[in-house]
């Protein structure tokens, strides 16, 4: 039997945190940066102040991150979701745009190990989503053929990048800002409950 993988974005997905950016990142406009990398916010904040430098900008950002990612509310149903893709055989993996110590922040909150993590801002040699090479990347760390994997996400950019990686592609949309709407995933789910409801039998791996 083939290995199956299951891959998790991280920001709206396992972690609320884009509410919380809402409210503390000045650039932060509802809809329009949800899974953008950490650059491209950059920048989009320097058409507002164009002094400001990277360094600048950073040190203000990982500020903002030191308190949400500790303490923004995970995801309802994630350790039971990991649990049960844990007793379903799947080898986990998570790749985002955020930072290592911002993802390490949630890992070390969560009740089961997710023992493959990729930061795409930590890693310049791999191209931020929409393009596939985080996803791919993870698949290969962890042994599997895209074809025996799905990837949870939550933006267009994410999802693009799911895709384009030949993953099964599932949609979750229970953190999306109004009017916020995703297309081409293979699956959407309101919440982590529904999900749950849908394993292992609807999202197993494609044999097409």
């Amino acid at each position: 039997m083939a290995q199956k993988a299951f891959i998790f974005d991280l920001d709206g997905v396992i972690i609320d945190s884009e509410t919380w950016w809402d409210k503390l990142w000045p650039s932060f406009e509802t809809g329009l940066s949800i899974g953008h990398s950490i650059k491209s916010e950059f920048q989009a904040f320097k058409k507002q102040k164009p002094t400001l430098s990277w360094n600048q900008f950073f040190i203000q950002l990982n500020q903002i991150a030191d308190k949400i990612y500790p303490q923004a509310p995970l995801t309802p149903g994630i350790n039971q979701l990991l649990d049960k893709l844990i007793k379903n055989h799947y080898r986990l993996g998570l790749v985002s745009g955020s930072t290592a110590k911002w993802i390490n922040y949630v890992l070390a909150r969560l009740d089961y190990p997710i023992p493959i993590s990729l930061s795409l801002h930590d890693h310049s040699e791999l191209r931020p989503k929409p393009a596939p090479d985080g996803y791919l990347e993870a698949m290969k760390i962890l042994k599997v053929n895209p074809q025996n994997s799905v990837i949870l996400e939550d933006s267009q950019i994410g999802i693009d990048s799911a895709k384009t990686s030949g993953a099964f592609t599932i949609c979750l949309t229970e953190h999306h800002p109004k009017n916020y709407h995703p297309k081409g995933a293979n699956l959407y789910v309101k919440n982590l409950a529904e999900l749950l409801k849908q394993l292992p039998i609807k999202i197993l791996p494609r044999s097409d």
